[in-house]
């Protein structure tokens, strides 16, 4: 987990999380999906998600990507989630539900390609980059 420290209290508004989904990707990508939730959605708070069938799938400068950001804009507060399991519209629909983020709040970069599903059958999942 990678969370800045926030003197400010959020508003009911800022504190609504979105979730960006990462297949690992590097810090380019990972900068230009937190400079599109800075400028475009009323939050502070991102969640970084990586989808992974094992742990140890997870690229080792991500971690280390993250809080370098976290570090460059002190005013969001990004969180790095490793979930274990398959990237599809089921798992999309048991995040939303369980973390209490509509799906239009969740995003994912351009699939050149990797995506199995049609952008229609992740349930309002935008594309940002």
């Amino acid at each position: 987990m990678v969370s800045a420290n926030s003197p400010r209290r959020p508003s009911a508004i800022s504190s609504q999380q979105v979730v960006f989904f990462t297949r690992g990707d590097n810090l380019a990508n990972l900068n230009n999906a937190v400079l599109y939730v800075t400028r475009n959605e009323p939050t502070n708070r991102l969640k970084v998600v990586i989808v992974v069938a094992d742990p140890s799938e997870v690229p080792k400068r991500l971690k280390k990507d993250l809080e370098f950001l976290d570090e460059a804009y002190p005013a969001i507060d990004i969180e790095l989630v490793v979930w274990r399991g398959t990237f599809g519209p089921d798992l999309i629909d048991e995040l939303s539900e369980t973390w209490n983020i509509p799906k239009n709040f969740m995003f994912i970069g351009s699939p050149a390609g990797h995506l199995m599903y049609g952008l229609a059958e992740l349930g309002g999942v935008r594309v940002i980059i």
